[in-house]
C-alpha cells in the first residue's frame, strides 16, 4: 500500500472486474487490456500517478476493500460502490453506459404489438450481481429470471432461444455477440437506464493524501476535452449500436 510522503513515489493499488469483455480482460498474450484499463494507465501517464491494476472477480473485490488489501476500483459494477460508498471518494465520471433490452431479431414482429414487455418478455436473462433500478423493469417483472456468470452466456441464452430477452450493458453484451459471430441474432429494442462509470479511492487514502482526488478528476476532464475517452471506447467497438425502430 501507499506507504511514502508523496502519493506519486508509489503505486496506487486498484481492481476492475475480472474477465469483462471489452472494459476489462486480459488479451491472447495475457497483458491487461479493455476501455477501463487503457483510460486508467491514460491517467497515470497524464497525471504522473503510479497505478498497479489487478483484475478480480466482482465478490473479492468487495471482500478486498472491505479488508483495505486495494486502494480503489475501476468500476463497472453498481453493487460494489452502493455497498462501499460511505466509505470511498468517486472520481469524475469517466463514461456512461446503458443498461438495455436485447431479443433475438426473429421476434422483432412480436414487440412491434406494442404490448407491455412484460407480456412477450417472459422469459429474461440477466448477469449476476446486476442491479436493475427502473420504474419500468426489475428482476420479479418476468415469470422466469435466468442469471449467468458471462456475458457469452447471455448471448448463448438469447440466440438459442432459451430466453425471450436479455436485459445487460450494451457496449458488453454487443462486443461480446461480436466476438461469438452472433451479431446479427441479437437486437437492441430498449435503452432503460444508463450507469456512470469512475474511479473509487478509499477514503483512507484521500484523507492521507488530500491532493490525490484533485489531481485524478483534473486529469479525466483534460481526458474528455481531448476526447481520448471516446477515442478509448470506440477503438474497442467493434460493432455500431443499433437500436430497433
Amino acid at each position: 500500500m501507499m506507504s511514502v510522503n508523496t502519493w506519486a513515489s508509489t503505486p496506487l493499488f486498484l481492481a476492475a472486474s475480472q474477465n469483462f469483455p471489452p472494459y476489462s480482460f486480459l488479451d491472447k498474450n495475457g497483458n491487461l487490456s479493455g476501455i477501463d484499463i487503457d483510460i486508467a494507465y491514460k491517467i497515470m501517464k497524464l497525471s504522473d500517478i503510479q497505478l498497479s491494476i489487478e483484475l478480480e472477480p466482482s465478490s473479492r473485490i468487495e471482500y478486498l476493500i472491505k479488508n483495505e488489501k486495494l486502494d480503489g476500483v475501476i468500476t463497472t459494477t453498481p453493487h460494489i460502490t452502493e455497498t462501499l460508498s460511505h466509505t470511498m471518494w468517486f472520481s469524475e465520471t469517466l463514461y456512461s453506459t446503458t443498461l438495455s433490452l436485447f431479443i433475438n431479431p426473429k421476434k422483432k414482429e412480436i414487440f412491434r404489438q406494442q404490448l407491455p414487455y412484460q407480456k412477450v418478455c417472459q422469459r429474461a436473462g440477466f448477469l449476476n450481481a446486476s442491479i436493475l433500478t427502473s420504474p419500468e423493469f426489475s428482476t420479479t417483472s418476468f415469470i422466469d429470471v435466468r442469471s449467468v456468470n458471462y456475458v457469452s452466456q447471455l448471448v448463448d441464452l438469447l440466440s438459442s432461444d432459451r430466453v425471450d430477452c436479455v436485459i445487460a450493458e450494451d457496449i458488453a453484451f454487443i462486443y461480446q455477440a461480436k466476438e461469438m459471430k452472433k451479431q446479427n441474432q441479437v437486437l437492441l429494442i430498449k435503452e432503460i437506464t444508463d450507469r456512470d462509470i469512475f474511479i473509487g479511492i478509499q477514503d483512507r487514502i484521500v484523507k492521507k493524501y488530500p491532493e490525490l482526488t484533485n489531481k485524478i478528476d483534473q486529469t479525466i476532464k483534460e481526458l474528455h476535452k481531448q476526447q481520448i475517452i471516446d477515442d478509448i471506447i470506440i477503438k474497442y467497438l467493434k460493432l455500431p449500436l443499433k437500436k430497433a425502430h
